[in-house]
């Protein structure tokens, strides 16, 4: 079963589709509606517009949010993992452990 996908990886699937699909109907509609001709103080198009350029923002900082974090640990679990794993087991010898070297 080496080709099939769990529960946990269609999740991330669908929520990726979701995203990039947020991302490209709300730039859509921003870049065909950029120009209109504002109809004044409670214009619907701008009211969408400035939900869709916050949905934009939102989702963009949470990307590049996560970047940053799925960054910092790999950085963590190759270098300072293995760091003070090996610090602390420095001190110990073959000899503290009592293993004989026989041939």
């Amino acid at each position: 079963m080496k080709g099939r996908l769990n529960l946990r990886q269609w999740a991330a699937l669908v929520t990726a589709f979701i995203l990039i699909m947020v991302l490209w109907g709300s730039s859509f509609f921003v870049f065909t509606h950029l120009s209109h001709e504002c109809t004044g103080r409670h214009c619907r198009v701008c009211h969408e517009l400035e939900i869709c350029i916050s949905a934009i923002s939102v989702i963009s900082e949470a990307i590049g949010t996560a970047a940053v974090v799925a960054v910092s640990c790999q950085i963590t679990n190759y270098t300072v993992l293995p760091y003070f794993a090996g610090r602390f087991l420095c001190p110990v010898s073959l000899v503290d452990l009592k293993i004989r070297m026989d041939n």
